[in-house]
């Protein structure tokens, strides 16, 4: 883009860290501001309430788009000189597509045992308030998705489908996996330090603190997903699909249902998950293997 010579693409790729920090940070505001702002216009012209599923739906679909999708896009934009490639979305070896969706089912159980775990914690007494802070917005996060989830038509199913599968998919894995770890990776020379600080503020920014340790452990995953194959298309694909299991079972079965779990974390059951991480290392190490052997190809 240019406009009276001056060139917006790339105009921040030069400048110091926290400059970029700065517009990144202002990016974000703004687009949280305009987006939301346009949901709520959206619902108030629908003529919706406020907390209606309709309302809550739009609300979420515009705010993750200006949160997740185009702050991200933006930033780049504006701090790559060539901003075309940085996201890696290329199509890969379609093996590589179907081993990181099995990673997925096979840490599934050992992701299940850390949520377990997790729900159990208590903070010290000193931290009462804390904690009872941080169960009522486990509460609210829990409401909104039983409101979103509890649908018996085929036009709620899809709109949940685009709601809390795709559009979460595609605007996390682009913020956290595409800007985020690249970008800490880049600045830290540690791929592994990278995945893991990224994994913690996917984790984090969500507020669900009893689901802090599952969804670490998912978003880990994710990221070694986007490491070993070299394309934001694997952890796009496996997000949704991990979210979009969940939608499909509570419209077959029952929104409780599908938030619930009858897995205990016994000694056998935590073995057992154990035993299915180390496998879920070897699937990794597999998606390496075919990821190296697919660039082998492409420089012939």
């Amino acid at each position: 883009m240019n406009l009276n010579g001056i060139t917006f693409k790339g105009m921040f790729a030069e400048s110091p860290l926290w400059k970029k920090v700065i517009l990144f940070i202002f990016l974000l505001i703004f687009f949280t501001c305009l987006f939301s702002g346009i949901g709520l216009l959206v619902t108030k012209i629908a003529g919706w309430d406020g907390r209606s599923a309709e309302a809550m739906k739009v609300i979420q679909l515009c705010s993750s788009t200006g949160i997740f999708i185009l702050t991200p896009i933006v930033y780049i934009f504006f701090t790559r000189t060539d901003p075309k490639g940085f996201f890696r979305l290329k199509m890969v070896d379609p093996r590589i597509i179907f081993l990181g969706l099995l990673s997925i089912i096979v840490a599934y159980p050992f992701i299940s045992v850390a949520g377990i775990l997790n729900e159990g914690m208590h903070l010290p007494d000193v931290f009462q308030g804390v904690e009872d802070w941080m169960k009522k917005s486990e509460e609210d996060a829990k409401w909104l998705t039983l409101l979103f989830l509890d649908t018996h038509t085929i036009p709620g199913l899809i709109s949940n489908l685009i709601v809390v599968a795709l559009v979460p998919a595609i605007g996390e894995e682009l913020m956290f996996r595409g800007v985020l770890q690249q970008s800490l990776a880049q600045k830290l020379k540690n791929e592994h330090v990278a995945v893991w600080v990224a994994a913690f503020v996917f984790s984090a920014i969500h507020l669900q603190f009893f689901g802090f340790f599952p969804r670490l452990l998912l978003g880990v995953l994710l990221g070694y997903l986007f490491v070993y194959g070299k394309s934001l298309i694997i952890p796009i694909f496996c997000h949704f699909m991990n979210n979009a299991v969940t939608i499909i079972y509570a419209y077959t079965a029952s929104p409780e249902k599908a938030l619930e779990t009858d897995m205990k974390a016994t000694p056998g059951m935590v073995t057992i998950s154990i035993i299915l991480l180390g496998i879920t290392c070897l699937i990794l190490l597999r998606i390496q293997h075919l990821s190296k052997k697919q660039e082998e190809k492409e420089e012939i």
